[in-house]
C-alpha cells in the first residue's frame, strides 16, 4: 500500500511546523486524527519519520529524505492539475496541421510563426501532403486542420480563405516568350503543359484547363506530377510550361522564368477543419487564422 496524497500533505505540514497541535490547527483538523494519520503513514512506509519530544517533533534522517521526496510529489500533483486545466482550456497540447508543399512557400511559415508566439504552450506539428490526402486526414481525425487549395464543399468541413493569388507562367529560360514582360495564355497554346493530376488537386487543375479553353485552346498535358516543386523542376528541364501559384517564386529553380499573365486565373489557399474536431487547441488556432489576411504576410 502507498501513502495517500492527504497523508503526504499532513506529513509535510507537521515537518515544517514541528508541533502536532499547531500543525493540526493549520490543517483545520483536531490533533488526534492528525496523529493517527502520521502513525498510519509511518506504518505504511515502514520506518520512523519523526522523533517525538516534550516540545514537539523533529525529523529522523529517513524523515528528512521522505520530506524532500514528498514535496516533489506534491509539486508534481499541483503541476498535473495545472497541465490538465491548460489542455482542457486549449492553452497546452498538440495541434496537427497538414498542408500542401506549395503552402510552405506561401502562408504556412507566417501562420506557424504567429502561432508559436501567441501559443507557446501548444506544439504545432506540420505535415506536407497532396490535397486529396489532406481532406481524408481531416475527415478521419489524423489532422486537426489543413491548408490547401479551395475545394468542393464537404458537409462536415469548414473553411476560410487565407490567401488568394494569381497563377504565373513558369517557362524554361530559353522559351520564346522568356523576354516578354507579360504574356497571354494563347501564346502558350502549342506548348506541352506540366500539371498536377486532377484527382490530386481538382480545383487547381480545373482552373488551368478552364482558363486555357477561354483563351481558345485545350492544354496539351505533356507530363503529370504530384507536387508543385516537381512541376517547376520539370519546367527547368524543358519538359514544357506550367501555370503555378505566384508564391512558387519563393522557391527559385535554376532554368525557370516566371511571367505574369494577362487576365490571370487566381487560386485560393484555404484553411480547412472538421466541425467534429474536439481538440481544444483548435479554437485559438482558428482565431489566429481568421485574423490573417493577404496584406499581413510579413
Amino acid at each position: 500500500m502507498l501513502p495517500t496524497f492527504n497523508q503526504l500533505v499532513h506529513f509535510c505540514t507537521l515537518a515544517e511546523i514541528g508541533h502536532v497541535g499547531r500543525a493540526a490547527e493549520k490543517l483545520n483538523m483536531s490533533q488526534p486524527p492528525l496523529s493517527r494519520q502520521i502513525a498510519l503513514l509511518e506504518s505504511t512506509v515502514g520506518v520512523t519519520l519523526f522523533e517525538r519530544g516534550a516540545k514537539g517533533v523533529s525529523l529522523t534522517l529517513a524523515g528528512e529524505q521522505f520530506l524532500q521526496d514528498a514535496r516533489e510529489i506534491i509539486n508534481l500533483m499541483h503541476q498535473a492539475n495545472k497541465n490538465a486545466q491548460a489542455i482542457a482550456a486549449g492553452q497546452r497540447g498538440v495541434l496537427k496541421l497538414g498542408s500542401t508543399m506549395y503552402a510552405s512557400y506561401s502562408v504556412v511559415p507566417h501562420i506557424a510563426r504567429r502561432h508559436k508566439i501567441a501559443q507557446p504552450g501548444i506544439e504545432l506539428r506540420l505535415q506536407e501532403m497532396v490535397p486529396a490526402e489532406l481532406k481524408k486526414a481531416l475527415l478521419d481525425g489524423t489532422l486537426d486542420a489543413a491548408i490547401s487549395f479551395a475545394d468542393m464543399a464537404t458537409p462536415t468541413l469548414d473553411a476560410i480563405t487565407l490567401l488568394e493569388e494569381p497563377l504565373l507562367a513558369a517557362l524554361p529560360k530559353h522559351h520564346p516568350c522568356a523576354e516578354l514582360e507579360r504574356l497571354s495564355l494563347a501564346q502558350l497554346a502549342h506548348d506541352d503543359f506540366i500539371m498536377v493530376p486532377r484527382e490530386m488537386a481538382p480545383t487547381l487543375h480545373d482552373s488551368i484547363v478552364t482558363k486555357c479553353k477561354q483563351a481558345g485552346f485545350s492544354p496539351k498535358i505533356g507530363l503529370e506530377v504530384f507536387v508543385q516543386q516537381s512541376v517547376v523542376n520539370f519546367v527547368a528541364h524543358d519538359f514544357g510550361v506550367a501555370l503555378v501559384p505566384a508564391s512558387m517564386q519563393h522557391a527559385p529553380v535554376n532554368g525557370v522564368i516566371y511571367k505574369p499573365l494577362e487576365d490571370a486565373p487566381h487560386i485560393k489557399n484555404v484553411l480547412m477543419w472538421s466541425t467534429k474536431n474536439k481538440n481544444a487547441c483548435l479554437e485559438s488556432f482558428l482565431a489566429l487564422c481568421k485574423d490573417f489576411s493577404n496584406g499581413e504576410m510579413k
